[in-house]
C-alpha cells in the first residue's frame, strides 16, 4: 500500500510539473494586450483650422503601424535640438518609445494640414514635374522607385494607410540625413521633399500648428 501511495504521488507531481501554465485571467490578458505598442499608445484626432477639417485617429494608428512595420529609425535617431526648441519639445530625445510615436504622429498631422487640408483625395498637378501630387501628404506614384516601404501606385495612392506608410518612409530618410544633408532636421535648411517644412512662411505655420496642440496631445513635451 505504501509503495502504491508513493507511486501515485510521484505520478501526480510529475504530471503537475509538465502541465500547461494556469489559464490566464481576463485582466492578465488585457495587460498583455496593452503591452503591444500599437494598442497601448493612444491614438488621437486633430481638428484643423479649415472649417473643422479633421486628422482622424485612424490615421494616427497608421503612423504607429508604419513606424513599427518599417522598424523606423525615426524612433532611434536624434532630432535637432534647435528644431525641437522651435516647437516647444526640447526633451524629445529623452522620450520613451511610446511618446516618440505620439510625437511623429502629431508632427506629421501638423504638416499634412498644410499639404492637403486633411483631404485624402486631394490631387494637385505639378506642371514643373509633369505629375500629380496626391493624398494626405501629396505624394507621387514615382516615390515607390526611390523609397523603401513606399508602395504607392495609381490604384492606392489616395488610400490614407498607403499614403501615410510612404510618408513615414520618406520622413525617415529626411531625419536620417546623408553625407550631403544634415540629419535630424525637422525643418531642413535646404529643400528635401515637403516644401512646407523648408519655406519660411509655410514652416512657421507648421511650427505654430504643432505648438498650439502639443500640450493637449503630447504633454510629455512640457
Amino acid at each position: 500500500m505504501r509503495i502504491f501511495t508513493i507511486t501515485f504521488l510521484f505520478i501526480f507531481l510529475v504530471s503537475c510539473s509538465n502541465s500547461d501554465s494556469p489559464l490566464i485571467s481576463n485582466s492578465a490578458k488585457d495587460d498583455l494586450r496593452d503591452s503591444d505598442p500599437i494598442t497601448s499608445v493612444q491614438s488621437f484626432s486633430v481638428t484643423g483650422d479649415y472649417n473643422g477639417n479633421l486628422w482622424k485617429s485612424d490615421w494616427t494608428s497608421h503612423v504607429y503601424e508604419a513606424l513599427i512595420d518599417q522598424n523606423s529609425a525615426l524612433l532611434d535617431n536624434e532630432v535637432s535640438t534647435y528644431d525641437l526648441s522651435l516647437i516647444n519639445c526640447e526633451n524629445y530625445n529623452t522620450f520613451s518609445r511610446e511618446n516618440k510615436m505620439k510625437f511623429w504622429a502629431l508632427f506629421m498631422a501638423s504638416f499634412s494640414h498644410y499639404e492637403s487640408s486633411y483631404n485624402p483625395n486631394e490631387r494637385y498637378w505639378e506642371s514643373s514635374l509633369g505629375k500629380y501630387s496626391e493624398g494626405l501628404f501629396q505624394l507621387s506614384t514615382s516615390d515607390s522607385n526611390y523609397y523603401t516601404f513606399c508602395n504607392v501606385d495609381s490604384s492606392n495612392i489616395l488610400n490614407p494607410k498607403e499614403n501615410i506608410h510612404c510618408a513615414v518612409a520618406i520622413l525617415d530618410v529626411q531625419i536620417d540625413g546623408s553625407t550631403r544633408r544634415e540629419g535630424g532636421r525637422l525643418f531642413p535648411s535646404s529643400y528635401f521633399y515637403w516644401s512646407v517644412l523648408t519655406r519660411s512662411s509655410s514652416k512657421s505655420k507648421v511650427i505654430n500648428y504643432f505648438k498650439k496642440r502639443v500640450k493637449q496631445k503630447l504633454p510629455a513635451c512640457s
